[in-house]
């Protein structure tokens, strides 16, 4: 079984911006996201499958945008392990309105 870290992250930037920043930090520290979660335009979970050895890369790309809050300094040392991890992030975004609506444009036929 795969050992489980959680995250936590604040940002008051752009949603938007802030999501695509979040997508291309995981794939370029070799993650995958497995599952999101997103909860009106206030938060987002994200379930992340990473080697452990590009934990540490993921954190301080995360980091340049994103304040980020982790429970143990140690999860992010492991340089030579390949093994799998799983990282449960939740992200917060202080711009929110809990009002998010997706438009449906109406779509003929």
């Amino acid at each position: 079984m795969k050992k489980s870290l959680s995250w936590e992250g604040y940002s008051n930037g752009n949603r938007i911006e802030i999501i695509d920043l979040i997508k291309f930090a995981i794939q370029n520290s070799d993650g995958a996201i497995m599952n999101f979660n997103m909860f009106s335009d206030l938060a987002l979970t994200l379930s992340i499958e990473i080697p452990a050895n590009r934990i540490s890369d993921l954190h301080q790309a995360l980091s340049k945008r994103l304040t980020i809050s982790i429970k143990n300094e140690e999860e992010l040392k492991e340089k030579n392990s390949i093994k799998e991890k799983m990282i449960y992030l939740n992200v917060s975004f202080s711009k929110g309105t809990g009002n998010m609506k997706n438009e449906i444009p109406d779509v003929p036929g």
